[in-house]
Formats: C-alpha cells, sequence, structure tokens
C-alpha cells in the first residue's frame, strides 16, 4: 500500500501562474508567473489542487460514484462513533447544528477535503519544484506579448501586455499525500490512489490546463506517475 504519489509535471507550452511582478519589472511586465524566493518558477499545490478539483467534480463515472460511498459510510461512521454517544451533552441548538453537519450529500469531491470536517482524510498536494535547475535562471521563462482589444466608447484601443512564464520543456516534480485514508476502509487508499492518477493522467491530452491564459495557449502540461503504476 503505497500512500503518496511521486509525479512529474513538464510544461508542453509556457506556462502562467498568476502572480504580482516584483518592483523592478513593474512597467516591463504586466503579468508574472508565479516564483520562488530564489525566482524560480514552480507549481503552487493550490494551482494543481484546483484544477484536479474541477475534474473530479465534472466526473460521474462510476469510479467518482465508489468514491463518494466511501464518504458516505465515513460520515455515518462519524456521526454513529462520535457524536450519537455524546449528544445528550449538548443543547438544542447545537445539536440542530451539528446534526446539519451530517446531513450532506457525500461526493468524490470529499478527497479534497470536508468542510466542517477538519481532520477528514484528504489529499495533500506539495508545491511542484524544478527536477533541474539551470545555471542562468532566466532560461527558465519566456518573454511574451500578447495583444487585446479594448473599446472605451466609440473609440477601439490596442492593449498589448508582456507576460513572463515558465518556458516550455520545464519539469517540475512534487508529492500527492493520502491523509487517514485509513479511516474509509481497507483498501481505500488504493481505491483512491488509482482514480487520482488516472486523473492526472488526463492532463495529457490538453483538455485541462495549469494556470492563467489557457485561451492564449498557456498551461498544457504532461504528467508521469514516477513511482508506480495503476492497477
Amino acid at each position: 500500500m503505497k500512500e503518496k504519489i511521486k509525479i512529474l509535471i513538464k510544461t508542453k507550452s509556457n506556462l502562467m501562474i498568476g502572480s504580482a511582478p516584483p518592483p523592478f519589472e513593474i512597467g516591463g511586465v504586466d503579468q508574472y508567473t508565479a516564483t520562488t524566493y530564489e525566482g524560480l518558477p514552480y507549481i503552487p499545490a493550490s494551482s494543481l489542487k484546483g484544477t484536479l478539483r474541477r475534474m473530479v467534480h465534472d466526473d460521474k463515472t462510476q469510479d467518482a460514484i465508489k468514491i463518494a460511498k466511501l464518504y458516505e459510510t465515513y460520515i455515518e461512521n462519524e456521526m454513529n462513533n462520535n457524536w450519537k454517544n455524546s449528544k445528550n451533552n449538548y443543547d438544542a441548538e447545537t445539536i440542530r447544528r451539528i446534526e446539519e453537519r451530517y446531513n450532506i450529500d457525500a461526493k468524490a469531491e470529499f478527497l479534497f477535503g470536508i468542510e466542517g470536517f477538519n481532520n477528514s482524510p484528504k489529499l495533500i498536494i506539495n508545491d511542484l519544484h524544478l527536477k533541474d535547475v539551470p545555471e542562468n535562471i532566466s532560461e527558465c521563462f519566456s518573454i511574451d506579448t500578447k495583444t487585446s482589444i479594448e473599446s472605451s466608447g466609440d473609440t477601439i484601443l490596442s492593449n498589448p501586455r508582456t507576460y513572463k512564464a515558465a518556458r516550455s520543456g520545464l519539469v517540475f516534480e512534487g508529492e500527492i499525500l493520502f491523509y487517514k485514508f485509513d479511516l474509509l476502509g481497507e483498501n481505500a487508499v488504493n481505491i483512491c490512489r488509482n482514480y487520482i492518477i488516472k486523473k492526472l493522467i488526463q492532463f495529457n491530452n490538453g483538455v485541462y490546463r495549469l494556470g492563467n491564459s489557457k485561451s492564449r495557449g498557456y498551461g498544457r502540461i504532461e504528467v508521469t506517475i514516477d513511482d508506480c503504476e495503476v492497477s
């Protein structure tokens, strides 16, 4: 049983994950991809998590239903084991609020956390950092100028904007951890792990992308699972 996934993400196009430009860039760059304190591009966990969560939200397959069932059982067990035994210790209003918390429809998106359940089984996604750092940091970036057309009254304006993006061909590495998945059942970690791997591989067809300016062709990635095969 493996309780983490090691992944490699290779940029297949420029990658723009929105961030404010540093002070010395103001006036030169309008949009600047996220960087570490060392000035290196990276993929924040929140960016990968947000897109993965949308992919899971869109999924209506039996795999997603199976995971929702795991969480449904988990919530029922939490209510039966931890709540009903202490119910008499609370006033009527507190009981009403707590029971409302348990009265929720389970879904596969609970993989990313359940509101009101701080210690529920969930994915912990780490930031992804460059696998190989070049001697010259500038080699990590691409400077692009894009022109947008805007209107002001009867006037049509051309508005050029400069983007400093992570260039195509970079490889980032990171991990996704499975926190407390034993609470979902004996084989739950394997079921959920294989499901998330399949979702990650979906990035490779180019439909789902990371970051901003996807309509401009940015954010296409290729995901490789570094430590296992899907069973």
